[in-house]
């Protein structure tokens, strides 16, 4: 049985975590009553504070030492295409960093945030891009011309980690020596690389719902992390290695959970998620739900058995 750690549970959509530098706080999207927000936490999910709001999308947020990188789309553009923007300070005016008209998201900072790795829009596809802080250094990485999903760095930002046709892809920062990581019919997406660069984690229907998995970068050893009855996705290890938050949907909404990761340093052998401080022990909950519908199921099934009891006596009465 494998015990988790619930870090919001309220009525709204809480999805798509991002560790601080330090990794004593989380910063996630909530989708609100109002609008869309950017809300930033402490790791025991107290001191919740809202840190953006926008009665536009916004979402896609990376927590670096020189800021909070995000996606946003604002109704008063007419095109209305999704744009680039960092919140540097809590007291200064955001700032857009991308502006051609086209949609750009999904960005990441890299390890000392000097780039900023990024989705650009070309024609009707998304490519891998690369800029500076300043939007200076705009380089073109991939040129496939159908689709690339959710890219990362690597620790040391020497190398990329994407989705490409359902796929774990990797390649050089300057978009050379593609190498396939996976290779089945599956869908994987969400990758993030691990601290010590040794694994991979990321999302992938391959048992039906979308669970968390491991692997190598080499294609290796790929394991299942994390396995509920419904899905996991958008995973993000904490930059001591140590923790892997991610976004559950269960009961029709998304809460950000987390876990501990253990990682042998000697053997690699592939991390096991171990119980954190404070806990929901998600199968106790499932069995007691389990439970009620057997106890209800079977009320139904005996009362309909006394009525047609009834109904037959009745009719033999009447004879």
């Amino acid at each position: 049985m494998t015990a988790l750690f619930q870090l919001t549970n309220s009525s709204m959509e809480e999805y798509d975590p991002s560790w601080a530098p330090d990794d004593s706080k989380l910063v996630y999207t909530v989708d609100g009553r109002y609008g869309y927000e950017l809300w930033i936490m402490d790791l025991d999910s107290s001191n919740k504070v809202m840190h953006l709001q926008s009665t536009d999308w916004l979402g896609q947020s990376d927590l670096g030492e020189k800021g909070i990188l995000y996606t946003s789309q604002y109704s008063f553009k007419r095109d209305r295409h999704l744009d680039i923007w960092i919140a540097e300070d809590e007291d200064v005016i955001p700032r857009q960093l991308s502006s051609n008209k086209t949609d750009q998201q999904n960005p990441f900072w890299n390890h000392n945030n000097t780039k900023i790795l990024y989705l650009g829009r070309v024609n009707y596809n998304y490519e891998i891009w690369t800029m500076g802080p300043d939007t200076s250094n705009i380089t073109r990485l991939t040129f496939y011309q159908t689709t690339v999903k959710t890219p990362a760095w690597s620790p040391d930002s020497s190398r990329i980690v994407y989705s490409f046709k359902g796929d774990l892809w990797v390649m050089n920062v300057d978009g050379s020596n593609n190498i396939q990581v996976t290779n089945d019919s599956y869908e994987q997406l969400d990758p993030a690389w691990s601290p010590c660069g040794k694994w991979i984690a990321y999302s992938s229907n391959e048992n039906g719902d979308f669970d968390i998995r491991i692997i190598r970068p080499d294609g290796n050893n790929n394991t299942t992390l994390i396995q509920e009855s419904r899905d996991q996705t958008q995973p993000d290890w904490s930059h001591d290695g140590t923790k892997l938050a991610y976004t559950t949907y269960q009961d029709l909404n998304l809460d950000v959970w987390a876990a501990a990761i253990y990682i042998d340093p000697e053997n690699y052998t592939p991390p096991t998620p171990t119980p954190l401080k404070t806990q929901i022990v998600i199968d106790e909950e499932a069995e007691s739900n389990i439970s009620r519908l057997v106890i209800l199921g079977g009320a139904i099934v005996i009362l309909v058995i006394i009525v047609f009891i009834s109904k037959i006596i009745k009719g033999m009465r009447k004879k």
